[in-house]
């Protein structure tokens, strides 16, 4: 199995109780699930890597910048789709939805859209 190059990523948030439910929800299809919720701290991956935490942050701060987004790999684009139907059906904001974008890649399949805080999420795959 490859090496990811990268291995956690943390969001912060400053609706938390609402973003671990919605990541619980937009993360399964990947074959995710929250591992662990103490109320300070989300984490979310498979038993052998977790990769992906959320951390609560006061509402008068800034949790988002120009520029950045968060890109998850899904398996297929029947996932692709999944992720992107369950974020539309749990207040996320679409920026654009499952399509192939030649501009990337012959193989790219993806989707984005904006979590309930703003962070930009990407969901893709290169499998036909």
């Amino acid at each position: 199995e490859e090496n990811p190059l990268i291995d956690h990523l943390s969001l912060g948030t400053t609706r938390y109780v609402e973003s671990v439910a919605f990541y619980r929800q937009v993360l399964a299809p990947l074959g995710m699930a929250l591992l662990r919720d103490t109320g300070a701290e989300a984490a979310f991956g498979t038993p052998s890597h977790w990769s992906f935490f959320l951390y609560p942050i006061a509402a008068s701060e800034k949790v988002t910048a120009l520029g950045t987004h968060v890109a998850f790999t899904a398996a297929s684009r029947a996932d692709v789709s999944l992720v992107h139907q369950t974020a539309m059906a749990t207040l996320a904001q679409d920026l654009f939805a499952p399509r192939q974008r030649p501009d990337i890649s012959a193989t790219y399949f993806g989707a984005m859209f904006l979590d309930l805080d703003g962070h930009r999420i990407e969901v893709l795959t290169n499998a036909a």
